[in-house]
């Protein structure tokens, strides 16, 4: 791709959902080259687009050709500011246009647009990206520029057909399924949970309320671990994607989120909530059951899950870079 090719590109904005169907064969066709097996679909999008959560803003910029042909995309999330204004930013490149500076445009686009937004909420500013550590060309755009390695996560599976030991609470203790009048119970369980790990911001009601309401929110898969005294002492989240189960002809279930109230811990809750999760993903007919895990967890969680019979399947880094 030439130089003069590259400039004859024009950046715009997203137009909502005329442009998703461009946006969603663009990341097709990005996957037939990068084969990370996790491209979004039409549905995804939409869905995505009609019910945005509700504590940041979400702006996508496209680059199209004089022909209208899409090359370039930068998905941009602005979390609500605090301390420090965040952004989240994946940038992407039409296979035949890498290589050829644009992805130092699209970065750039998106670090101007956190840096305008900290100087409006006076707040210093840092811009964070994911990528898979296998895939070079991603990895490459942010250490180009400077950006720095600050996590790692791993994905990891496990066969649902070995067999799943039963789940043994601790005296007293005993598992039922969510209730939807215990929104802010649930709320402060989970913040109580997660306030020691890398990255925590305190769930708000208005978030919780988010998740319930969310279209593919499976209820089936929500349970908590009560105390004898009645308080919610641990919880287990799972989904089962069938929309891309039967694109892609798999059985996968995942458990999105597992925690232990303080205090309640070192007594196998986790290990109880997540057999049990295990159970209930096979119940519904799946396979296998993914997760992610930070690496650097703080309560040992990727050991919980290795005594259990996961094994990782895959690595992601997270970058970062401060900008003022």
């Amino acid at each position: 791709m030439t130089n003069q090719q590259l400039t004859s590109t024009q950046s715009r904005p997203s137009t909502g959902h005329a442009d998703l169907p461009a946006i969603a064969a663009f990341y097709a066709l990005c996957e037939t080259v990068d084969r990370l097996d996790n491209t979004p679909t039409l549905a995804e999008l939409q869905r995505h687009l009609d019910y945005p959560p509700p504590d940041g803003t979400r702006h996508r910029q496209l680059w199209d050709t004089p022909e209208g042909e899409l090359v370039g995309l930068v998905s941009l999330w602005l979390e609500d500011p605090t301390d420090v204004l965040e952004g989240w930013v994946g940038v992407f490149v039409h296979p035949d246009w890498r290589g050829a500076h644009l992805e130092a445009e699209l970065l750039s686009w998106a670090e101007q647009q956190v840096r305008e937004q900290a100087i409006v909420a006076q707040r210093p500013a840092k811009l964070c990206a994911g990528a898979r550590a296998n895939a070079t060309f991603y990895r490459s755009i942010y250490e180009t520029a400077n950006y720095e390695i600050i996590r790692q996560f791993y994905t990891m599976a496990r066969s649902l057909a070995e067999p799943t030991p039963q789940p043994q609470f601790p005296p007293g203790f005993a598992s039922r399924p969510t209730c939807a009048d215990e929104a802010a119970a649930w709320v402060e369980m989970f913040n109580e949970s997660f306030v020691d790990h890398w990255h925590f911001t305190p769930m708000t009601l208005r978030d919780r309320e988010f998740r319930l309401t969310y279209p593919t929110y499976q209820p089936e898969f929500d349970r908590v671990a009560v105390a004898p005294d009645g308080t919610l002492a641990g919880f287990c989240n799972g989904y089962i994607n069938h929309e891309e189960n039967a694109l892609k002809n798999r059985k996968e279930g995942w458990i999105t989120v597992l925690g232990t109230r303080r205090g309640y811990r070192r007594q196998g809750l986790a290990r109880a909530m997540l057999l049990q999760g295990l159970h209930r993903l096979w119940a519904a007919g799946m396979e296998t059951a993914l997760l992610g895990v930070d690496t650097q967890n703080p309560n040992q969680a990727q050991s919980l899950y290795e005594s259990v019979g996961f094994y990782t399947k895959r690595r992601s880094v997270t970058y970062q870079k401060s900008l003022g």
